[in-house]
């Protein structure tokens, strides 16, 4: 069972990263130095990179790590806390171009540094699914993560 503050805590990090629907910025991506991440997505409010080596097919959907740095402090679910950024497993549905969130983990510093501030976990039947519309960050994600070879979904 899930404990109730982490549910808040998804459910709060789902909203604001999903309720992101500004227009994409046209500026370079961020260099990852060690390779590990690639910048997708960047609007003024956060950047989002997908770590290469964890996208992986699961049955028919599509899984990977993703690192978010956000501009401004978010609210986390323990009370007066703040977190900048967060790396999350997200569940891709690429025929449905829906994404869902399996894991989170959120840190008081950009680039995951800091100890974490709140984590949580969602099990298959757990994942609250949301669309993914073109043109913002979580249809960059989606449809970077989607044509990556790897990451074929069976069936």
């Amino acid at each position: 069972m899930i404990p109730k503050n982490s549910m808040a805590a998804a459910v709060a990090a789902l909203s604001v990263t999903f309720g992101v629907s500004a227009a994409l910025a046209q500026t370079a991506a961020t260099v990852d130095p060690t390779g590990k991440w690639q910048s997708v997505a960047k609007t003024d409010a956060q950047e989002a990179f997908v770590n290469l080596g964890s996208i992986v097919a699961a049955g028919a959907y599509v899984d990977a790590k993703v690192k978010q740095n956000y501009a401004q402090p978010q609210p986390a679910a323990k009370k007066d806390r703040t977190y900048l950024s967060s790396r999350n497993v997200y569940r891709f549905d690429c025929a449905q171009r829906k994404v869902g969130m399996k894991e989170i983990r959120t840190f008081p510093q950009a680039d995951l540094m800091g100890d974490a501030v709140d984590k949580a976990k969602f099990g298959d039947k757990n994942v609250q699914w949301v669309d993914a519309q073109e043109r913002t960050v979580f249809g960059e994600l989606l449809d970077f993560v989607c044509r990556t070879p790897a990451a074929t979904p069976a069936g």
